[in-house]
């Protein structure tokens, strides 16, 4: 198993970027005894423009609390993706959604309709949790069931939040590469 992951999730705001960097770590120190850290960065408006969540896992301490060298870049929106694609090395995985138009990058790309996913999953809205679940599937960075236990502290006593979440991620999970 690999000791250090560095993932970038990136979108715009309002897509959920923070909450889903925030189960994987809590996923990852909570229920697996690993370090973890996530930062985030956005712009001036709340929702509509870039913004990003860099999570580390490791099975040791962490020196430096950004990502230098992804391994994955999640790329929820197009302004992302094109901020993205062009930049990464080989090695590199690149999951976008499949509304977004394809560009020529030295990263594995992985396209899937993570948008249509979590609307047939019950949950417009939960595009960063599919993603999640397919980083989680693709990668096993952490165990199924810390992210679901994570899910469910996040959302402890709210039963619908939790359900819908939880449709979401397992609906990434199940989610087979085009």
């Amino acid at each position: 198993m690999k000791e250090t992951w560095q993932v970038i999730f990136s979108g715009v705001g309002g897509q959920g970027l923070m909450l889903a960097g925030k189960l994987l770590g809590d996923a990852a120190t909570g229920y697996e005894g690993k370090y973890a850290v996530m930062t985030s960065a956005y712009g001036v408006e709340s929702r509509g423009t870039f913004a990003k969540s860099d999570c580390l896992i490791s099975s040791s301490e962490i020196d430096y609390p950004e990502v230098l060298k992804p391994d994955v870049v999640i790329a929820l929106a197009a302004v992302a993706y094109k901020k993205y694609a062009p930049l990464l090395a080989k090695g590199t995985v690149l999951l976008y959604d499949d509304s977004i138009e394809p560009l020529p990058s030295y990263a594995e790309q992985i396209c899937l309709p993570l948008a249509k996913i979590a609307k047939e999953a019950g949950n417009p809205l939960g595009i960063n949790l599919v993603s999640l679940g397919v980083l989680v599937q693709q990668t096993g960075i952490v165990q199924e069931l810390s992210v679901i236990n994570a899910i469910k502290d996040e959302f402890a006593g709210r039963e619908k939040q939790i359900m819908l979440n939880l449709q979401s991620f397992q609906a990434g999970i199940r989610a087979k590469q085009i």
